[in-house]
C-alpha cells in the first residue's frame, strides 16, 4: 500500500505542475509550433485565430509548468519561449490589427498565467529574464510582433543550447543592416531603437554601445563614429 501511495503522490505532483519526467517535453512542443507557424519571421495570425487549438494547448502548458525546478538556463529558455508564444497569442486573439501597439495594454497591462504567476509581457522580460541574468542578448531573442523587432525565431530556445543560441542571435541581428547600419562616408552607425531603449544595459555590459556591437560583428565599427537610432516600424509581422 505504501508503494501505491508513493506512486500516486509522485503522479499527482507531476500533474499538478504540468510536467513529465522529460524536462525537455515543453520545449519540443514550443519547437514544433514555431517550426510550423513562423516563416521568415512572419506569422499567419488569421490562420491561428481560426484554428487556435495548438496555440491554446501551449498557453495551458505555459501556465502549469514549473521552471523553478531547474537551472537558470532552463528557466531563461522557458521564459523566452513563453514570451514569444504569448505575443503570438495576444495578436491572434485581437486579429485583425495593423500593429501590436493597436492592442491596448499589450506590453504593460494584459496579464497571462505563466508558471502559476500572472505576468505581463514586460513582467516576463524584466523580472524573469533581464533581472536574473543581466544578459542584454535576450533582447535579440524576443519577438514583439512588429517588423522592427528582432525577427521571430522559427525554433525554440533549449536549456542545453541556450548560450549558443543567444550568441548566434546576437551575431545574426547585429550583422544585419536593418538593425545595425554603418555609413562609412558619414562616419555614423545607425542602430535599432532597442539599443536606445535599453542603452544602460548594453553600456553596463560592454562599456559603450559601439563596443557592445563590435563584440558580435565581424567588421568592427570605429569607436569614434557618431551614433544615430532608426525609426521603429511597429507594423505587424503578419504573413
Amino acid at each position: 500500500m505504501r508503494i501505491i501511495a508513493l506512486i500516486l503522490s509522485v503522479t499527482f505532483s507531476a500533474s499538478l505542475f504540468g510536467q513529465t519526467n522529460d524536462s525537455t517535453a515543453i520545449f519540443k512542443e514550443f519547437n514544433s509550433f514555431l517550426l510550423e507557424e513562423v516563416v521568415f519571421g512572419l506569422v499567419d495570425y488569421e490562420k491561428l485565430k481560426q484554428n487556435p487549438e495548438k496555440l491554446d494547448r501551449l498557453i495551458s502548458l505555459i501556465g502549469t509548468y514549473n521552471p523553478g525546478l531547474y537551472s537558470q538556463d532552463h528557466q531563461t529558455a522557458f521564459y523566452i519561449n513563453a514570451y514569444n508564444i504569448l505575443v503570438i497569442k495576444q495578436v491572434a486573439d485581437n486579429y485583425p490589427v495593423n500593429s501590436p501597439m493597436d492592442i491596448k495594454g499589450f506590453f504593460k497591462v494584459k496579464t497571462f498565467n505563466v508558471a502559476g504567476e500572472m505576468l505581463t509581457l514586460d513582467g516576463i522580460e524584466f523580472t524573469k529574464l533581464i533581472g536574473p541574468t543581466k544578459d542584454p542578448r535576450i533582447h535579440f531573442a524576443l519577438g514583439c510582433g512588429a517588423r522592427s523587432c528582432p525577427f521571430l525565431y522559427d525554433n525554440a530556445f533549449y536549456p542545453d543550447k541556450l548560450q549558443e543560441q543567444l550568441q548566434f542571435r546576437a551575431e545574426l541581428i547585429i550583422d544585419r543592416p536593418n538593425y545595425v547600419f554603418v555609413d562609412e562616408k558619414k562616419k555614423t552607425v545607425v542602430l535599432n531603437k532597442i539599443f536606445d531603449w535599453y542603452s544602460d544595459q548594453f553600456i553596463s555590459n560592454a562599456g559603450s554601445l559601439i563596443k557592445y556591437v563590435n563584440r558580435y560583428r565581424f567588421y568592427k565599427v570605429p569607436e569614434q563614429y557618431n551614433l544615430q537610432f532608426q525609426e521603429y516600424d511597429w507594423t505587424l509581422n503578419d504573413r
